[in-house]
């Protein structure tokens, strides 16, 4: 049986719904911090602005000047002709810049257009690239025609005991012979 003295253990500081919303609003305006945010704008409500005598010549100016700092400049603007690229660049963009810039950019908008200028000749080139790459070892491997190339080995089947297959003998000429013995041409006939 459980003990008669054992007691549920209760926060004895319960929070109301209310005061939870209220610690939380001021969470968020605190932006998680444990001090409030510094308030730079001198004099923020009317009401101390117009009270009393009203601002001082002083408060009147830090006020101005406050009030100026607020207007934001023009965004800048991307003219062309001010970024010049040298001859090989331009060689180099005009494929995807005719493109995207007259053909597509009418068809899907500014926006979708750039994005698809910045992605999609990337994932080409990726692809010509890895192609590239795939075509020069598949056909230029090192062999016994050439000195270059990559060497390019296949793993030895797996082997287990059960299997009866066995591994085959080998001659002293089998070892690195670059595919000299398997060749198709330049063959000699023996006597």
């Amino acid at each position: 049986m459980a003990d008669s003295k054992v007691t549920n253990k209760v926060d004895p500081v319960m929070e109301k719904p209310w005061q939870r919303a209220k610690r939380f609003e001021r969470y968020d305006f605190w932006c998680k911090s444990a001090y409030p945010p510094m308030q730079i704008e001198p004099l923020p409500h009317e009401r101390n602005r117009l009270n009393g005598e009203g601002m001082t010549a002083e408060q009147r100016a830090l006020r101005k000047q406050w009030v100026t700092d607020q207007i934001l400049h023009h965004e800048p603007r991307e003219i062309k002709q001010l970024q010049p690229l040298n001859i090989f660049r331009r060689i180099y963009r005009w494929p995807a810049d005719f493109v995207f810039s007259r053909i597509v950019k009418h068809i899907v908008g500014d926006e979708a257009a750039s994005l698809m200028r910045q992605t999609i000749p990337k994932v080409i080139m990726v692809f010509g690239a890895s192609y590239i790459l795939w075509y020069h070892l598949k056909y230029h491997s090192n062999d016994w025609t050439r000195i270059g190339g990559i060497n390019m080995f296949e793993s030895k089947p797996v082997l287990f005991a059960s299997d009866h297959a066995q591994f085959k003998e080998k001659d002293k000429t089998d070892y690195n012979d670059q595919g000299f013995k398997s060749r198709k041409a330049l063959l000699i006939p023996r006597d």
